[in-house]
């Protein structure tokens, strides 16, 4: 667990920058005008969930400080599955893949209660 303080420096539409406390699960931030305040977000690593190669899931560690609603840090999952007709066979595969991807976002949610309960990632 990192004991030091970070922090990252986002321009913003004022008249000088922002500084901003930054967490270390934060992969940093690559584009450098958040617009606004509330349009900061802390964002961790792209996890890629591909049973067997075919993308289910993107997943990420975030958090928008300064959001006007939900401040709390969580796991945000964009489902990535094109729709299908499946045969039983393909059924089955659907079911095993699903499988393997909520073990592989069990994972992620416990690495949240870790951030949640004060330890890092």
């Amino acid at each position: 667990m990192s004991t030091e303080h970070r922090t990252a420096i986002v321009n913003i539409f004022v008249r000088k920058p922002l500084e901003i406390d930054e967490p270390d699960w934060c992969t940093g931030h690559s584009d450098p005008r958040a617009g606004y305040k509330v349009d900061i977000s802390h964002d961790g690593p792209e996890r890629i969930i591909a049973p067997r190669g075919q993308v289910m899931f993107k997943a990420f560690i975030s958090q928008a400080p300064f959001a006007s609603a939900d401040r709390a840090i969580g796991l945000y999952v964009e489902p990535d599955l094109e729709p299908q007709t499946c045969t039983p066979a393909d059924v089955n595969q659907l079911a095993d893949d699903l499988i393997e991807a909520a073990a592989q976002l069990r994972v992620l949610g416990r690495q949240l209660a870790e951030i949640l309960a004060g330890g890092a990632v």
